[in-house]
């Protein structure tokens, strides 16, 4: 068999996903008796396939089949044989799969609503002569260049992407503390997306800017838009470490260009590196490496008293890259990957009648009982006419 193909519903929950059946029951809510009857062959009913489909993060029309098979073009087998997937906990990996089925819920939701996406820029083949965190330098000068950015600093990453790099999707998850800083995912009906792990961390604003940047990379550099990619950051196999070295160049001279440091190599080091953390807003690891190897200046491993107050949560930058749509969500039950954008594109269908109340509760990851009617006023959308699709 294919990588892509697996026999029956417990091969796929045992060799895709990787999963114990008393985590899958656990976030199906299906009994783990009936979950076991259903892997020896019960038929399920449409309600728990749609269970198990977004918790292995794929269609629920595959799950239908035996054999199951769910296309080489489908990110879902990517992800999941990677040996990064592997070394996180059973709950960590389910996690990993929700991000995903959000990610193609969300790519549903813009057909629906048809709403047109500009393509993802290319931007030029790395040179494989260069070491990978020159080829990142390099990628990242190309896209600053394309998008009219100079050597200013970026005020908010979160809103670059927003404004210049519409097509894709920033959706946020928990993935715990010790999960990946984050994801990214492409394929035929999943993304471009980037999931950014609000644990950990990605706790500190500084640094989940930077682990954006550095899925940027992954979407923009090492996707080739013909075959399917799934990234996972924060984790580096030997295998994957030059794409790992090349992201990570790529998001720190994303943030700053190499002209600006290669300028304070006569600053004495506190203003150096006062510069890139409180002007370019890096995080003190990647500016103390930077200026390392940039600029000759030499920081300790931990921040001198003199630089101390820098490293503490940035208030302005804690705003400029504030997840939008994820804290204050006024229906806590919404799963994080949910919220934001994937929430907003549900209640605007639903809105326009393009959605079911159930359907658009589905998509939200909650039970039709629930008051999506505050989503809606959350995000300024009129409740649907009378006529709109019902049940």
């Amino acid at each position: 068999m294919s990588r892509g193909t697996f026999k029956d519903l417990r091969d796929l929950r045992e060799h895709l996903a990787n999963l114990r059946a008393v985590t899958v029951a656990e976030l199906t809510q299906i009994p783990r008796g009936r979950l076991n009857d259903i892997e020896e062959g019960a038929p399920p009913s449409i309600l728990e396939i749609e269970h198990l489909a977004a918790v292995y993060g794929i269609d629920a029309d595959a799950l239908w089949d035996e054999p199951i098979h769910l296309g080489d073009a489908d990110a879902i087998g990517v992800l999941t044989s990677q040996d990064e997937f592997r070394q996180v906990s059973d709950m960590t990996r389910a996690k990993m799969l929700r991000a995903a089925s959000a990610a193609r819920d969300l790519v549903t939701l813009h057909q629906l609503v048809g709403d047109g996406i500009e393509p993802v820029p290319k931007l030029p083949a790395f040179n494989p002569i260069l070491t990978p965190y020159q080829q990142g330098a390099e990628l990242a000068h190309s896209l600053r260049r394309s998008l009219g950015l100079g050597v200013a600093p970026i005020p908010s990453l979160r809103d670059l992407v927003a404004q210049k790099l519409p097509s894709i999707a920033v959706l946020y998850s928990d993935l715990d503390r010790h999960g990946p800083a984050g994801l990214g995912f492409a394929d035929a009906t999943r993304g471009p997306a980037v999931v950014l792990n609000l644990r950990g961390k990605n706790e500190n604003a500084a640094v989940r800017r930077f682990s954006l940047a550095h899925e940027l990379c992954h979407l923009l550099a090492d996707w080739n838009q013909t075959d399917p990619l799934a990234s996972i950051s924060g984790y580096v196999s030997d295998t994957d470490l030059a794409r790992e070295q090349r992201a990570n160049g790529f998001a720190v001279r994303l943030i700053c260009p190499e002209t600006v440091v290669q300028r304070l190599k006569n600053h004495h080091e506190d203003d150096a590196a006062r510069i890139l953390i409180e002007e370019y807003k890096l995080h003190y690891q990647a500016a103390r490496l930077y200026l390392r190897n940039e600029a000759s200046i030499h920081l300790p491993k931990e921040p001198p008293p003199s630089l101390r107050s820098l490293v503490s949560p940035d208030p302005s930058l804690e705003r400029d890259e504030k997840p939008r749509g994820i804290e204050d969500f006024p229906l806590t039950e919404v799963p994080f990957e949910r919220r934001g954008v994937v929430a907003e594109t549900a209640v605007r269908a639903w809105s326009r009648g393009l959605l079911a109340r159930d359907a658009c509760s589905r998509f939200l990851g909650v039970t039709p009982g629930s008051e999506i009617e505050r989503v809606a006023d959350y995000f300024g959308e009129d409740l649907p006419p009378e006529q709109a699709l019902t049940g």
